[in-house]
């Protein structure tokens, strides 16, 4: 059911997200690929976005890999309020060029748990 909700995700959404009807010079660009993890995917290389995109996302199915385009404000702020309804995506925005090159599961697992643990460390500091 979760690769059902990722796949529904890519062949409906990201056809319309990343049709490049009109191009301007001063379009954002994204990355724009399908893969099995981020390097995979960031090998398919960036591109100019639709003039009217206006933000780069990044989609991580929970077993069905990573998904980045071009998109809308509109929709990741939908994504971010509502949540995302399908189980085990997630879904990162973000609003300047290439932007999307990482996204949050390439970050080191030492980093992830530090930051997991400063608000305790702040707490026992001010005790």
């Amino acid at each position: 059911l979760k690769t059902l909700g990722f796949t529904l995700l890519l062949f409906c959404i990201v056809p319309k997200l990343t049709c490049l009807a009109s191009v301007s010079a001063e379009a954002l660009q994204c990355y724009t690929c399908m893969g099995s993890n981020n390097e995979d995917c960031n090998r398919q290389g960036s591109k100019p976005c639709p003039s009217f995109s206006d933000a780069c996302s990044v989609v991580l199915g929970h077993d069905s890999g990573v998904m980045k385009s071009c998109s809308y404000k509109s929709f990741c702020s939908q994504a971010n309020s509502q949540g995302y309804r399908a189980p085990g995506v997630k879904v990162h925005c973000c609003y300047s060029n290439d932007c999307n090159v990482t996204n949050l599961s390439s970050r080191p697992p030492r980093l992830q748990r530090l930051l997991l643990l400063l608000p305790l460390l702040l707490l026992c500091l001010l005790k």
